[in-house]
């Protein structure tokens, strides 16, 4: 009887379930990828909306501060400054907004006798937590946001 069993031509050999488990197993891995790199990502894009915003708020600072200004932006006192961005399950995300850099520009095809300022607000951040794709998913991001600020300087300069 167990010799008939062996040698039987119906249902699946060893061979095949093997094959089929192999490929079942390699489908499901890729599900479990693709389902964990578009978390990632959305996870990703949230935290750039919050350093946008973050950025965005300390340009909107910069003006405020330097709403009576007409002869050159300042920036003074406005430093590097650590900020949370994200606190899910006790793993803090935190990105470092670097001091504002002003350049001033003349720009002769306009008029010499009006300048600006470029002001640009860099911040820096990791998306989070260390997993096993860290090398690909997790590197440093930047961000940087900048606002001109025209002003008239005399002729006799």
């Amino acid at each position: 009887m167990i010799k008939k069993i062996l040698r039987s031509d119906g249902g699946f050999g060893i061979i095949q379930t093997l094959a089929g488990l192999i490929i079942v197993t390699i489908a499901l891995s890729g599900l479990f990828l693709s389902s964990y790199y578009a978390w990632h990502n959305s996870v990703g894009n949230y935290h750039y909306r919050v350093v946008l915003l973050k950025a965005h708020q300390k340009l909107e600072r910069l003006k405020f501060v330097n709403r009576n200004n007409e002869i050159i932006t300042d920036i003074d006192g406005f430093v590097s400054e650590k900020f949370l961005i994200d606190d899910e399950n006790d793993k803090p995300v935190y990105g470092l907004i670097h001091s504002p850099t002003r350049t001033t520009y003349t720009d002769m095809v306009v008029s010499q006798y009006v300048d600006y300022d470029v002001i640009s607000v860099k911040i820096t951040w990791r998306d989070g937590p260390e997993y096993f794709f860290n090398s690909i998913l997790n590197k440093e991001r930047t961000l940087i946001l900048r606002e001109d600020y025209f002003y008239r300087v005399d002729e006799e300069e």
